[in-house]
């Protein structure tokens, strides 16, 4: 059994310029910067209205780690202004320290594990 986590992000635009600008700093910093865990970090689409990304990290200790480490930069903050996150598609284990994250940032009505509905949460 595998404790790899694949996570699929769907984000809303609310300004695909500035989306995009974000993601052309941002991705070159987490390649030289970023988590060692993380094994793929890949943004698709191109049309006025969304974006999605796909990652994979080594387990759940590395998305843990990746999202603790740039969260506060300025590029992600760049990402959050030009973008709602609208759902996460998380396929993979989910750690307590994985679901103190999702608890503590509100994803939990965004979340879906193992593609599936977690009980309890609503998407809205």
């Amino acid at each position: 059994m595998t404790s790899e986590i694949v996570v699929v992000n769907f984000y809303a635009l609310r300004d695909p310029g500035g989306f995009d600008r974000a993601l052309k700093a941002l991705v070159p910093r987490v390649r030289l910067q970023g988590h060692e865990g993380l094994r793929s970090y890949r943004f698709f689409g191109s049309g006025p209205k969304e974006r999605r990304l796909v990652a994979i990290y080594e387990g759940p200790e590395a998305w843990v780690g990746h999202h603790d480490l740039i969260m506060g930069w300025q590029e992600m903050v760049a990402l959050r202004a030009a973008a709602r996150l609208a759902r996460t598609d998380l396929y993979g284990p989910i750690s307590p320290p994985m679901q103190a994250w999702i608890d503590e940032m509100g994803l939990g009505r965004k979340l879906r594990h193992q593609g599936e509905a977690i009980a309890g949460f609503r998407r809205g």
